[in-house]
């Protein structure tokens, strides 16, 4: 008998290490030659997604600035540009390759607030 093991995914997905919060703002990225702004679409303590970008080539690295209401202050970061997405959802996806503790820490907080509110909501 075979011992009882996970089953793989065969799904090339990679899993998430932290939970995101969708949230409006917006994101300055500066990859060492130009300088973008775009909408933000959602951001862990791991990356960000931001919309309507896709000149900026997979694998890139770049610098952030993370600005949004919701935050007390802007976050900043290092990061790589991990997926380029085209069609409805049009955008890049950066992974955070440094970030400060007390940025990591302030979006955790902002995430675990957004969860707690959807959870208490009564529908």
């Amino acid at each position: 008998m075979k011992p009882n093991t996970p089953k793989q995914n065969s799904s090339p997905q990679r899993l998430r290490a932290f939970s995101r919060v969708d949230l409006v703002g917006d994101v300055l990225i500066h990859n060492e030659t130009e300088l973008y702004m775009a909408p933000l679409s959602n951001l862990s303590a791991g990356g960000c997604f931001v919309t309507k970008l896709q000149n900026i080539p997979e694998g890139s690295k770049v610098k952030i600035v993370v600005r949004s209401l919701r935050l007390s202050a802007p976050i900043q970061a290092k990061g790589i540009i991990v997926r380029i997405e085209t069609g409805k959802k049009a955008g890049v996806a950066i992974e955070f390759t440094s970030i400060q503790q007390q940025f990591r820490d302030a979006i955790q907080a902002l995430v675990y607030e957004d969860r707690l509110q959807c959870a208490l909501k009564i529908t």
